[in-house]
């Protein structure tokens, strides 16, 4: 299985586009790209690929306990519990293609059951225990949210269809 990755290989490779790539040709064309933050300013060749990530814009923030509502909006929403189960809800979302990801940071013995609203692949995620993370995308009203993957410190967070 490979990827398409036509405009980091545009500088490194003359056939870009037309082959798949491996993990080392990933990791050489990020290696050598040039980058531009949402403003515009350049990074040196020769970062990372989590010194890019780590440099852009990102919505992210922390969801109190009893606080209901996840924020669809954001790339990562940080759940805190309390010590009761809380029911929490995951409205449609805005873009399609948009990615969310919902993480338990905080665990007060409570568990958190988020209902996505519309979704074909899942109808609830529940948060047990601090690490449970799932990841979802926006596929309009038709697909919904389609649940890219989970997974958990402990154990992977329970998912019903």
């Amino acid at each position: 299985m490979g990827i398409y990755v036509p405009t980091l290989l545009a500088a490194t490779n003359p056939q870009a586009g037309t082959l798949p790539l491996n993990a080392n040709e990933v990791t050489a064309a990020l290696y050598n790209a040039a980058y531009e933050d949402q403003n515009g300013t350049a990074f040196p060749a020769g970062l990372t690929a989590a010194q890019v990530i780590a440099s852009l814009d990102v919505t992210t923030s922390t969801v109190a306990d009893d606080d209901l509502t996840i924020p669809p909006g954001n790339a990562v929403t940080l759940k805190n519990t309390g010590t009761d189960a809380e029911a929490c809800t995951l409205a449609d979302g805005s873009e399609i293609g948009q990615i969310t990801t919902v993480q338990m940071v905080e665990d007060s013995n409570g568990d958190a059951t988020m209902t996505v609203t519309t979704s074909t692949t899942v109808a609830t995620v529940i948060f047990a225990d601090v690490g449970d993370t799932a990841t979802l995308q926006w596929r309009g009203s038709t697909l919904g949210w389609v649940l890219l993957g989970c997974f958990g410190l402990t154990a992977q967070p329970t998912i019903t269809l």
